[in-house]
């Protein structure tokens, strides 16, 4: 027999002689027994899952409060730290020295900065460039500019007074550090 057309009609009484022919009371019964033996496996497994939730949160908070003191985000409170803000004060007197010899030596004592922030912070290496090739394009947005800081830095160092530095040149560098320090709040 082929049927061309939805019988509603059909579909809602064969529904109804269900739910009457049904037996609720012994289906309800079966519904609790399965409940109960479910009921212990239950508890042991929210109870798991309430450790997995409380060890996840106490080793969270672990690393919120090592992010806190290196790489800090939003609103979280930073003191900065003051050895490395001395040493920052010194870099500065040196860059607005007339002498060029200071100029290099601002590069070269805030490129140790870097190296001992990247240190702190974690990243492996034997030198700074290591240390800055180990750091992800996505954990410092100012990751250029400390290699090309860095690189300047290995040109005063290696060419010494053979290296052609400006006064302008060297304020740009500086520069270059600070965005990295005040990412990193260490300024």
């Amino acid at each position: 027999m082929n049927v061309h057309f939805l019988n509603l009609e059909y579909i809602i009484t064969a529904i109804v002689d269900f739910v009457r022919s049904t037996d609720w009371i012994h289906v309800l019964n079966i519904f609790f027994v399965v409940v109960r033996w479910f009921h212990i496996p239950a508890l042991i497994i929210a109870g798991f899952l309430g450790w997995v939730i409380y060890h996840s949160k106490k080793e969270l908070g672990k690393i919120v409060e090592k992010d806190k003191l290196v790489l800090p985000h939003g609103d979280a409170e930073v003191k900065p730290n003051t050895k490395l803000n001395e040493k920052w004060q010194r870099v500065v007197s040196h860059v607005n020295s007339p002498n060029p010899n200071d100029w290099r030596m601002a590069i070269v004592e805030a490129d140790i900065m870097l190296d001992e922030i990247l240190k702190s912070a974690g990243y492996q290496g034997d030198s700074l460039g290591e240390r800055l090739k180990s750091v992800d394009v996505g954990d410092m947005q100012n990751l250029d500019a400390a290699w090309e800081a860095h690189k300047v830095r290995n040109l005063v160092a290696h060419q010494g007074s053979n290296y052609q530095l400006s006064e302008r040149d060297a304020k740009r560098v500086i520069g270059l550090y600070k965005k990295v320090f005040e990412e990193y709040y260490y300024i």
